[in-house]
């Protein structure tokens, strides 16, 4: 056990999961929890980190002029998977180690981006909107079998997701600003035949977009992907495409999307995340060929354990950003 180092938390999802912090316990005895039932910000986000060597780290906004006021601060260990609320250039002026384990959460995302799938294909929102309107209608949906699926980010959520969508014998189109040769794919998924590789093509974005009749984003916020997805984009796309994004708000210009839907009524967008959270009386959420869920991408037992594991781990397991 280490005695020495004093470790903060400041994820209220990691400080309110029991398991977490009784294995976080075994390993470090001076802890300090946010108990306090509200993101840490500002001030209050300083005043609990002062004098704390090592933090886990969720959505807490650590930019350069918190970064630079904690002398103090070794590692930081980011509880989830991104890391655009993190300074990175910082961290490594100031000599900071990063505790970083990707893809912890691939599961639990792409099974989400599975779920938004369906919900757009089979038109679910307005099938419960008609029956709590005293109102039998079966509206007709669409089968996600053989459909032509593009994934936009293949790192290791688009590529689970792929995995998950095998049994329907889509045709695939992704976008990565990696290049991926077929031997790369066959490494990747030793285990799967010719005939699923063979569904596989790596296109340019325009072409992914072209050529998709669903898409789903999975990419980090950064500045090349802030708005990626705008209204030249949209236009590119069909006009019954079903766009999925479970990755983060931002990437999509959401006043072109809802321009987009207006315009193209069998269009539907399914997402888990907006540009700003929470995003209460957005005007998407007003649009009958719209869907949201509130962030619950991670949000799963198991990936919640599997996020949290690797911030410990990553308390001691870490280095300084590239």
């Amino acid at each position: 056990m280490n005695l020495i180092d004093k470790v903060a938390v400041t994820s209220r999802s990691f400080s309110n999961n029991d398991h977490l912090v009784n294995e976080l316990k075994k390993r470090y005895k001076n802890i300090k929890l946010n108990n306090t039932g509200k993101t840490l910000i500002n001030e209050e986000l300083y005043d609990f980190l002062k004098n704390q060597n090592k933090v886990i780290v969720g959505l807490e906004n650590f930019d350069s002029t918190l970064i630079e006021q904690l002398p103090k601060l070794k590692v930081i260990s980011k509880f989830g998977v991104g890391l655009n609320n993190i300074d990175l250039v910082s961290m490594k002026d100031n000599g900071i180690f990063l505790g970083f384990e990707p893809g912890t959460n691939k599961q639990s995302v792409a099974e989400l981006a599975l779920m938004h799938i369906f919900i757009a294909l089979r038109k679910v929102p307005s099938s419960k909107e008609s029956i709590v309107n005293n109102i039998w209608s079966q509206h007709k949906g669409n089968e996600l079998y053989g459909k032509s699926v593009g994934i936009i980010g293949f790192g290791n959520i688009g590529q689970r997701l792929l995995e998950l969508i095998e049994p329907f014998r889509c045709k695939v189109y992704f976008y990565d600003d990696v290049d991926f040769s077929m031997e790369d794919l066959t490494s990747k998924f030793p285990s799967k035949p010719n005939n699923f590789l063979n569904r596989i093509r790596q296109k340019s974005l325009n072409e992914v977009l072209e050529k998709s009749d669903i898409i789903s984003i999975h990419l980090p916020l950064l500045k090349d992907t802030q708005n990626l997805i705008g209204f030249n984009e949209l236009s590119l796309m069909k006009n019954d495409v079903k766009l999925i994004n479970t990755s983060r708000g931002g990437i999509v210009d959401e006043n072109a999307l809802e321009s987009f839907l207006k315009n193209n009524v069998n269009a539907f967008a399914s997402f888990d995340v907006f540009e700003k959270e929470p995003a209460y009386n957005h005007p998407l959420l007003d649009l009958n060929n719209f869907y949201a869920t509130s962030h619950l991408g991670s949000m799963t037992l198991e990936g919640v354990i599997s996020m949290g594991m690797a911030a410990i781990y990553g308390l001691d397991e870490n280095e300084i950003p590239i």
